[in-house]
Protein backbone atom coordinates (compact mmCIF):
# COMPACT_ATOMS: atom_id res chain seq x y z
CA UNK A 1 0.00 0.00 0.00
CA UNK A 2 2.74 2.48 0.94
CA UNK A 3 4.69 1.76 -2.25
CA UNK A 4 1.81 2.79 -4.51
CA UNK A 5 1.03 5.94 -2.56
CA UNK A 6 4.67 6.98 -2.39
CA UNK A 7 5.01 6.39 -6.12
CA UNK A 8 1.92 8.53 -6.81
CA UNK A 9 3.36 11.28 -4.61
CA UNK A 10 6.66 11.13 -6.48
CA UNK A 11 4.88 11.34 -9.82
CA UNK A 12 2.77 14.28 -8.64
CA UNK A 13 5.86 16.15 -7.39
CA UNK A 14 7.59 15.51 -10.72
CA UNK A 15 4.64 16.87 -12.69
CA UNK A 16 4.48 19.94 -10.42
CA UNK A 17 8.19 20.54 -11.18
CA UNK A 18 7.66 19.99 -14.93
CA UNK A 19 9.62 16.71 -14.87
CA UNK A 20 8.30 13.74 -16.80
CA UNK A 21 7.89 10.97 -14.17
CA UNK A 22 8.14 8.37 -16.94
CA UNK A 23 11.73 9.49 -17.57
CA UNK A 24 12.74 8.16 -14.13
CA UNK A 25 14.18 4.69 -13.66
CA UNK A 26 12.15 2.69 -11.14
CA UNK A 27 13.65 -0.36 -9.46
CA UNK A 28 11.55 -2.24 -6.95
CA UNK A 29 12.63 -4.67 -4.26
CA UNK A 30 10.86 -8.02 -4.15
CA UNK A 31 8.38 -8.29 -1.28
CA UNK A 32 9.85 -9.72 1.92
CA UNK A 33 12.59 -8.83 4.38
CA UNK A 34 14.99 -11.36 2.87
CA UNK A 35 15.19 -9.19 -0.26
CA UNK A 36 16.93 -6.32 1.51
CA UNK A 37 20.13 -8.25 0.72
CA UNK A 38 19.39 -7.74 -3.00
CA UNK A 39 19.65 -3.95 -2.78
CA UNK A 40 23.45 -3.59 -3.22
CA UNK A 41 23.37 -5.59 -6.45
CA UNK A 42 20.43 -3.53 -7.76
CA UNK A 43 22.33 -0.31 -7.07
CA UNK A 44 25.59 -1.65 -8.53
CA UNK A 45 23.77 -2.56 -11.77
CA UNK A 46 23.31 1.18 -12.27
CA UNK A 47 26.98 2.10 -11.68
CA UNK A 48 29.26 1.67 -14.70
CA UNK A 49 33.04 2.04 -14.28
CA UNK A 50 32.53 3.87 -11.00
CA UNK A 51 30.04 6.35 -12.48
CA UNK A 52 26.41 6.19 -11.39
CA UNK A 53 23.76 6.38 -14.11
CA UNK A 54 21.67 8.42 -11.66
CA UNK A 55 22.03 11.53 -9.54
CA UNK A 56 19.56 10.59 -6.81
CA UNK A 57 17.85 7.58 -5.25
CA UNK A 58 14.48 7.75 -3.54
CA UNK A 59 14.25 4.77 -1.21
CA UNK A 60 10.97 3.21 -0.09
CA UNK A 61 12.06 3.36 3.55
CA UNK A 62 15.02 4.18 5.77
CA UNK A 63 16.19 0.55 5.88
CA UNK A 64 16.61 0.56 2.12
CA UNK A 65 18.36 3.94 2.36
CA UNK A 66 20.84 2.42 4.80
CA UNK A 67 21.72 -0.32 2.30
CA UNK A 68 22.00 2.24 -0.50
CA UNK A 69 24.30 4.44 1.62
CA UNK A 70 26.60 1.52 2.34
CA UNK A 71 26.73 0.53 -1.31
CA UNK A 72 27.41 4.06 -2.60
CA UNK A 73 30.04 4.83 0.03
CA UNK A 74 31.81 1.52 -0.67
CA UNK A 75 32.08 2.63 -4.31
CA UNK A 76 33.75 5.88 -3.24
CA UNK A 77 30.71 7.99 -4.08
CA UNK A 78 29.90 10.98 -1.92
CA UNK A 79 26.44 11.64 -0.52
CA UNK A 80 24.92 14.12 -1.43
CA UNK A 81 27.63 15.59 -3.68
CA UNK A 82 27.62 12.69 -6.16
CA UNK A 83 24.28 11.08 -5.36
CA UNK A 84 21.39 12.37 -3.27
CA UNK A 85 19.55 9.77 -1.17
CA UNK A 86 16.08 10.14 0.32
CA UNK A 87 14.34 7.74 2.69
CA UNK A 88 10.84 7.42 4.10
CA UNK A 89 9.61 6.89 7.67
CA UNK A 90 12.15 8.94 9.66
CA UNK A 91 12.75 6.01 12.01
CA UNK A 92 13.30 7.53 15.45
CA UNK A 93 16.98 8.12 16.10
CA UNK A 94 18.13 6.42 12.90
CA UNK A 95 18.49 9.29 10.42
CA UNK A 96 21.17 10.98 12.50
CA UNK A 97 23.26 7.80 12.60
CA UNK A 98 23.87 8.13 8.86
CA UNK A 99 26.97 10.05 7.80
CA UNK A 100 25.99 12.44 6.39
CA UNK A 101 22.58 12.45 8.11
CA UNK A 102 19.79 10.95 6.01
CA UNK A 103 17.16 13.13 4.38
CA UNK A 104 13.93 11.31 5.14
CA UNK A 105 10.19 11.89 4.93
CA UNK A 106 8.48 12.14 8.32
CA UNK A 107 5.19 10.27 8.57
CA UNK A 108 2.40 11.91 10.61
CA UNK A 109 2.57 9.37 13.47
CA UNK A 110 1.59 11.93 16.13
CA UNK A 111 -1.50 12.96 14.18
CA UNK A 112 -2.46 9.33 13.50
CA UNK A 113 -2.19 8.57 17.22
CA UNK A 114 -4.16 11.69 18.19
CA UNK A 115 -6.98 10.93 15.76
CA UNK A 116 -7.06 7.27 16.85
CA UNK A 117 -7.33 8.25 20.51
CA UNK A 118 -10.12 10.73 19.72
CA UNK A 119 -11.95 8.00 17.79
CA UNK A 120 -11.98 5.86 20.96
CA UNK A 121 -12.63 8.72 23.40
CA UNK A 122 -15.55 10.01 21.32
CA UNK A 123 -16.97 6.50 20.95
CA UNK A 124 -16.98 6.77 17.17
CA UNK A 125 -18.45 3.69 15.53
CA UNK A 126 -17.79 4.49 11.86
CA UNK A 127 -15.53 2.28 9.82
CA UNK A 128 -14.73 4.91 7.19
CA UNK A 129 -11.16 5.37 6.11
CA UNK A 130 -9.78 8.63 7.49
CA UNK A 131 -6.79 9.82 5.52
CA UNK A 132 -4.20 11.68 7.58
CA UNK A 133 -1.97 14.06 5.70
CA UNK A 134 1.24 15.72 6.77
CA UNK A 135 1.07 19.30 7.98
CA UNK A 136 2.19 20.45 4.53
CA UNK A 137 -1.27 19.50 3.30
CA UNK A 138 -3.25 20.71 6.33
CA UNK A 139 -6.23 21.71 4.21
CA UNK A 140 -6.79 18.00 3.38
CA UNK A 141 -5.99 16.47 6.74
CA UNK A 142 -9.44 15.28 7.74
CA UNK A 143 -10.87 14.19 4.43
CA UNK A 144 -13.06 11.10 4.93
CA UNK A 145 -13.64 8.48 2.27
CA UNK A 146 -15.98 5.50 2.29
Amino acid sequence: MATLRRRRGLERACREADINPNALTHVYMEHGDEHYRDIPARVLEQIIQGKPLFDSIICGNDRIAFMVYQTLLAQGLRIPEDVAVLGYDNMVGIGDLFLPPLSTVQLPHYEIGRLSALHIINGDKHRDTVRVYSRGYAENRYKKTA
